[in-house]
């Protein structure tokens, strides 16, 4: 069900709210000193609207695990861009996010957090190779209680423009999820939240712009590190899982275990621009996990249809 995103040493600590709230006051501190200091300083705003289908949201190796569901999703980013000289810049901003299902509302979340990103360029001209390093962090609040948590990232991205058509990417990112409460252990001996996840994703991403209004994206990632599933008691998998619960989300009697898993998804992406602050894009996505231990694997497609605005 959460593969963090997604998706490194398992966490052992408990974080206390005052570490947890520290990105986010950091951000909003630096975004008012940065206001403040330079004439130069451009705020800017972002939202994202539309529809996503995942096929797989519990994360099940069977067909009966397998559940389906489409969610109202929405982001939103608004924040400043200060440049420093002619090819750095620093960009601070506030998020929110929220996601509505049809079915497992248990799912249904809002998000608040903050990100910082510094990009840089090496040159001069449109095909000057860049660098851009970034960190963020997520509040999320569920229907489901005990999927409260913080959602982290932080990773570095690297590109350039080949030619007026083709441009290429290369991503690495770490990211992870803290729950804040535990569940009482569902087996003696297993202490943790099982949605505590983390994993190192590595990708690459290429673009081409087909018209002057048209842009399309195929991407791959791959991921190592540790999901969390949904499936009916199983004593074979609780075996070779760390962390196990009750999860009610998608039935009675559901069972949330974290397993080790490898991670790879291929996408590919539709954009077309209407105007100069806005676009319409498509989405689709495979993903496939294989499970340590020989568990087996389990696969997920996923669908998108959002409306993008920026000023």
């Amino acid at each position: 069900m959460h593969s963090s995103p997604a998706s490194a040493k398992p966490m052992t600590h408990r974080m206390t709210p005052l570490m947890l709230k520290r990105p986010l006051i950091y951000c909003v501190l630096g975004a008012l000193m940065l206001a403040g200091s330079h004439a130069r300083c451009e705020w800017g705003f972002d939202a994202t609207g539309g529809f996503a289908y995942d096929d797989n949201l519990s994360n099940g190796f069977e067909a009966e695990d397998r559940k389906a569901d489409t969610a109202a999703v929405i982001d939103l980013s608004a924040g400043l861009y200060e440049p420093f000289g002619a090819s750095t810049a620093l960009g601070l901003s506030l998020l929110a996010h929220g996601d509505a299902y049809v079915r497992y509302t248990g799912l249904d979340n809002l998000g608040l957090g903050a990100r910082a990103q510094l990009r840089t360029k090496f040159g001069l001209g449109t095909r000057a190779p860049w660098l851009s390093i970034a960190a963020q962090g997520v509040y999320h609040n569920y229907q489901y209680d005990y999927l409260d948590g913080w959602q982290y990232e932080a990773g570095a991205t690297l590109g350039m423009q080949l030619n007026e058509r083709w441009s290429l990417r290369g991503i690495i990112r770490y990211d992870a999820y803290v729950a804040n409460k535990t569940q009482p252990p569902l087996i003696p001996g297993m202490v943790g939240s099982p949605y505590d996840v983390y994993g190192w994703n590595f990708g690459a991403q290429t673009t081409f712009l087909a018209t002057a209004v048209d842009r399309l994206s195929l991407s791959y990632t791959w991921r190592t590190g540790t999901v969390t599933s949904v499936t009916q008691p199983d004593e074979e998998i609780l075996e070779y899982s760390d962390r196990a619960a009750p999860d009610p989300v998608f039935g009675a009697g559901g069972i949330a275990y974290r397993i080790n898993a490898n991670t790879q998804t291929v996408s590919l992406a539709w954009s077309h621009t209407l105007g100069q602050r806005s676009a319409i894009n498509l989405l689709y996505a495979y993903r496939r996990s294989q499970a340590e231990s020989d568990l087996g694997q389990y696969y997920s497609n996923l669908i998108s249809v959002t409306f993008t605005y920026s000023y």
